[in-house]
């Protein structure tokens, strides 16, 4: 017990502290593996690790797939690494995908004779 107070005094042991944003999608950054949250207190850059799980839904999404959301909500779950805000999840709020259906006319009732 004493050998982890001495690691955490001499800043071995670090304890990871997750941290959240909501807010809109702006962009994608391929080239800096960041995104752009629009936020109410205004833009967060957050980057991407190889761990970041992208997802909709139940789907899972790579980071190419981002540039086709921009504009949609989004909750970012994220940790810190020195001074770098370094993405865990991206979910994207509202569930699945929506879909495009066919619309199908209404039945009119038979008139009545």
């Amino acid at each position: 017990m004493s050998r982890m107070f001495q690691l955490l005094g001499a800043g071995i042991l670090a304890l990871a502290v997750a941290h959240s944003v909501t807010g809109t999608l702006e962009k994608y950054d391929a080239s800096a593996n960041s995104i752009v949250v629009k936020t109410a207190k205004g833009d967060e850059t957050l980057s991407l690790g190889s761990a970041t799980s992208i997802r909709m839904g139940a789907t899972r999404m790579t980071p190419a797939d981002l540039n086709g959301h921009t504009g949609q909500r989004v909750k970012v779950r994220y940790s810190e690494d020195n001074g770098k805000q370094v993405a865990q999840t991206v979910q994207f709020e509202g569930g699945g995908a929506k879909t495009a259906r066919a619309e199908t006319p209404a039945k009119t009732p038979a008139a009545k004779k």
